[in-house]
């Protein structure tokens, strides 16, 4: 609170995806993959799908602001944190 940051810690089992969420103030997010591998997606406030790529264990990137971001496992599952501004 004092900083002004949230924290997410997440796992999700093989083949499971996390529903797609937002940030509804703004807030960018910065999330790096623990450990697993998966897809992200990522769409823009227009609805058109600004990216789409693979992650793995050491990945890490930033959802800009406005923008929705979904997480589907692999068969390993996955896990991630999340540093919300």
């Amino acid at each position: 609170k004092e900083v002004g940051l949230g924290a997410d810690l997440v796992r999700i089992d093989a083949h499971s995806m996390c529903s797609p969420g937002f940030s509804c103030d703004s807030a960018y997010q910065v999330t790096y993959i623990v450990r697993g591998s998966g897809r992200v997606q990522v769409v823009g406030p227009d609805g058109k799908r600004v990216l789409e790529t693979r992650i793995e264990g050491g990945s890490l990137f930033i959802v800009p602001r406005f923008h929705v971001v979904s997480k589907i496992a692999d068969a390993s599952g996955m896990e991630w944190f999340s540093i919300i501004t």
